[in-house]
């Protein structure tokens, strides 16, 4: 297909040039800020910048051109063309910025997702760790009591009793509104209990947790997936994803320090992964897995564009960490 052959040769184009632009001195901070100074129109006519817009020429205009043709086939085959969603800025500063995916080691040879159970730490560690490719897990919460305990008045009863946790995740971490009109974790919490139930308005939402207290007390609940290396240490947030039946997360890809391990708790979730520009000529166009209640997902979402959907049934309840 002719569209598809000229956003791979753009994207490969792009990847090249950026590495030689970088090679010749040119810093990524530089052609970052270059493309914000054009986005707000702040012309200035210095010799400096005339050269660093020369760069967005030659660096940056490729990128966007190949992700506006990239983007279109993505959201035809996620059948999302109904949905208001358009690619922002900070998506584009995460592709500008992104390290060159090694496609064979991330999907060479892969048709689907693998679903396996009684993984060896030696099998992950040496085909999913750190390949990108990802892996379903499907006894990966074995024995976790966060199967059972886990749902919306869990979360609401265990923030109210330390309200402070509202004003420090508020402060210090992130919270995900999605298609939702809530502004804060503290709101979203305080839904009226007709919406909680389901009988309302629907609602999808997500956010990281940074409170040590709360922490504390959900991880009572949950350890490290047993396939991890002892080693392995995760990171000090909790991710944590909450909502019923429809859009999850709109198509994004991540920018964050290391692979991520997800556990679906309750409800079913589909993940729709499609690999980066460069990687299109190896890895198959689109990936699609359905999480079941106990199950973990292993993928690198700095690599590969990723959506989700909760399927009808119960409450959709997930929560994950990075990896190393």
């Amino acid at each position: 297909m002719a569209a598809v052959k000229g956003v791979e040769e753009l994207a490969i184009l792009f990847s090249d040039l950026r590495e030689k632009s970088l090679k010749g001195g040119e810093t990524v901070e530089n052609i970052r800020s270059e493309f914000l100074r054009q986005v707000v129109k702040d012309r200035q006519t210095s010799s400096k910048k005339r050269r660093n817009f020369k760069w967005f020429l030659i660096v940056v205009l490729p990128v966007v051109l190949a992700l506006a043709f990239y983007y279109f086939d993505v959201i035809e085959l996620l059948e999302v063309n109904k949905e208001p969603c358009l690619v922002n800025v900070n998506e584009i500063f995460i592709e500008v910025t992104r390290k060159r995916t090694n496609c064979s080691l991330l999907c060479e040879g892969l048709t689907e997702i693998p679903r396996v159970s009684d993984l060896t730490k030696r099998e992950f560690a040496t085909k999913y760790a750190y390949t990108g490719r990802p892996v379903v897990v499907v006894d990966g919460a074995k024995d976790w009591s966060a199967v059972d305990r886990f749902n919306f008045t869990f979360f609401k009863d265990l923030f109210d009793k330390n309200k402070d946790a509202y004003r420090v995740n508020e402060e210090e971490c992130q919270f995900f509104p999605y298609r939702t009109e809530f502004i804060s974790l503290e709101q979203a919490m305080n839904m009226s209990k007709e919406r909680s139930e389901w009988k309302a308005e629907p609602w999808y939402f997500g956010w990281s947790n940074c409170d040590p207290v709360i922490r504390e007390e959900l991880r009572t609940h949950y350890h490290l997936p047993y396939f991890l290396p002892s080693q392995s240490e995760t990171s000090e947030q909790d991710w944590i994803f909450m909502g019923g039946p429809g859009p999850g997360a709109q198509i994004h890809i991540d920018s964050v320090d290391r692979p991520s391990w997800q556990a679906q708790l309750s409800g079913q979730k589909t993940w729709s992964l499609i690999p980066p520009p460069e990687c299109e000529h190896v890895c198959p166009p689109i990936l699609a897995a359905t999480m079941n209640k106990g199950e973990v997902i292993i993928v690198d979402t700095n690599q590969w564009y990723h959506a989700t959907k909760v399927l009808p049934g119960e409450l959709s309840i997930t929560i994950g960490a990075e990896f190393d």
